[in-house]
C-alpha cells in the first residue's frame, strides 16, 4: 500500500504544480494533537486558532460565534498599540490566556499547558518540555505579527 501511495504522489508530482500536491497531502487525514502542536506559523495558527479568530485573523469566526463569544481582531494589535506589536504581551497571553480566572477569564485555551502536555509523551525534562511550550508560542505570535495591518 505504501509504495502504491508512494507512486501517485510521483505521478502527481509529474502532473501538477507543487503547490496543488501539498495541499492535496495536507488535507489527506485529520491531524492528531500532537502532530498539529509541531505545525509552524499559517499552519499552526489555522489548526489552532483560526476557528475563533478567523482564518484571516480578523475575529469572530464560527466557533466563536457558536459559543457566543466575542474573539478579538488580531490584525489591528499593533494599530491599537501606536503602531508597535508588543510582541512579549501576545505571548503572555497566549501562554496563560485564562489570567488565573478558570471560569471568569478568558475562553481561549491557556496553550502553555497544551504544549507542554504534547511534550510529555516524548520526554519528561521539565526544561525540555518548558522550552518547547515556548517555541510554540513563539511561533504563534510571530506568525499574527506577520497579519497586522496599516494603522
Amino acid at each position: 500500500i505504501k509504495m502504491k501511495r508512494l507512486l501517485c504522489i510521483f505521478l502527481l508530482l509529474l502532473t501538477f504544480p507543487a503547490k496543488v500536491i501539498a495541499e492535496v497531502v495536507v488535507q489527506e487525514e485529520p491531524l492528531r494533537w500532537s502532530k498539529t502542536a509541531r505545525l509552524h506559523g499559517d499552519h499552526l495558527y489555522q489548526n489552532l486558532c483560526a476557528a475563533c479568530h478567523n482564518s484571516d485573523g480578523s475575529g469572530n469566526g464560527k466557533a466563536a460565534g457558536a459559543l457566543g463569544i466575542g474573539a478579538p481582531d488580531l490584525t489591528r494589535i499593533a494599530a491599537r498599540n501606536g503602531g508597535v506589536f508588543p510582541y512579549v504581551e501576545i505571548e503572555r497571553v497566549i501562554a496563560n490566556s485564562n489570567f488565573g480566572k478558570p471560569h471568569g477569564g478568558s475562553p481561549m485555551p491557556a496553550w502553555e499547558q497544551q504544549f507542554e502536555s504534547v511534550y510529555f509523551r516524548t520526554a519528561r525534562n521539565p526544561l525540555q518540555r518548558d522550552a518547547y511550550a515556548q517555541d510554540r508560542i513563539h511561533e504563534l505570535a510571530s506568525y499574527i505579527e506577520t497579519i497586522q495591518l496599516p494603522n
